[in-house]
């Protein structure tokens, strides 16, 4: 069985006052190169609805500096046409050569809207591989795999309910490429054919997810159930929330947890009890 790849979907890391942390994102992205095998970049897990566009341009450079186009996947996505277009020209300039975009967002878009929203973005993003990032707990916007299959894209990032129906997506899809948003769920994704997972615990906790996926290539049962142990108790420390994950990351050295967007007080007790 291939192993299961897993990509870090980055918390976006910001200064006492806001504004972006070049250093601290550089820190933790150097921190990550050599335990995952790549990373996503300004994605839901990096606020990317709270960044404008020349911070999500810096955010790619970034991390292609350390990861190098192979290895990086640019979240290009908005909720507008032309916003995601010009995010994917920034993108292209900084050398990126893997991107994903998110459904369009807020107002409903149906199947053909999305599928006009993706075709603009392909066309703009040329020969670099683009692939579709389907989030319908978040976006509103939910497309069966039959209709995302009509949308000529090369594979996708599955995260909450469309994570749930990998299986499906592959049998519309069998050529393309599908990673799933579900961080702990590693073994029954590789078992299912999916790329991997892009996971926002690895950016805290690389180590029970890269532990997880060589488990499953190897058929060692004894190291997937301790890997699938650790994992499982990451997640229930962190909640899967960007706050946790970036408090997580405060009590590792790396950013200062604060967050752009609100949201809840992080568990800091309870995630010092895996960071310890």
């Amino acid at each position: 069985m291939p192993r299961a790849e897993v990509l870090s979907a980055t918390p976006t890391l910001f200064r006492d006052d806001g504004a972006l942390d070049e250093a601290a994102n550089t820190a933790l992205l150097t921190w990550l190169h050599g335990r995952v095998d790549g990373v996503f970049v300004a994605g839901t897990t990096g606020e990317f609805p709270a960044l404008d566009r020349a911070e999500r341009r810096t955010l790619a450079a970034l991390a292609l500096a350390v990861f190098g186009p192979d290895r990086t996947i640019v979240h290009v996505g908005a909720a507008s046409t032309r916003e995601a277009i010009a995010l994917t020209a920034d993108a292209l300039a900084a050398g990126a050569t893997r991107l994903a975009v998110i459904t369009p967002y807020y107002l409903p878009a149906d199947a053909e809207a999305v599928r006009r929203h993706f075709a603009a973005v392909g066309e703009a993003a040329g020969d670099a591989d683009l692939y579709g990032y389907l989030f319908p707990d978040r976006t509103g916007v939910t497309l069966s795999p039959e209709q995302f299959a009509a949308t000529g894209l090369r594979g996708g990032k599955l995260s909450g309910a469309a994570a749930a129906r990998l299986a499906d997506f592959r049998a519309a899809l069998p050529d393309a490429r599908f990673w799933s948003g579900a961080d702990t769920e590693v073994a029954a994704v590789a078992r299912a054919g999916g790329a991997g997972v892009v996971s926002g615990l690895s950016s805290a906790f690389p180590e029970p997810f890269t532990d997880l996926a060589a488990a499953v290539e190897a058929g060692d049962t004894a190291a997937e159930r301790a890997a699938q142990a650790r994992a499982d108790e990451v997640l229930a420390a962190l909640g899967g929330t960007v706050e946790g994950i970036k408090e997580a990351l405060r009590q590792r050295g790396i950013g200062n947890g604060r967050l752009r967007m609100p949201a809840p007080a992080p568990h800091v007790e309870r995630i010092a009890t895996v960071t310890g």
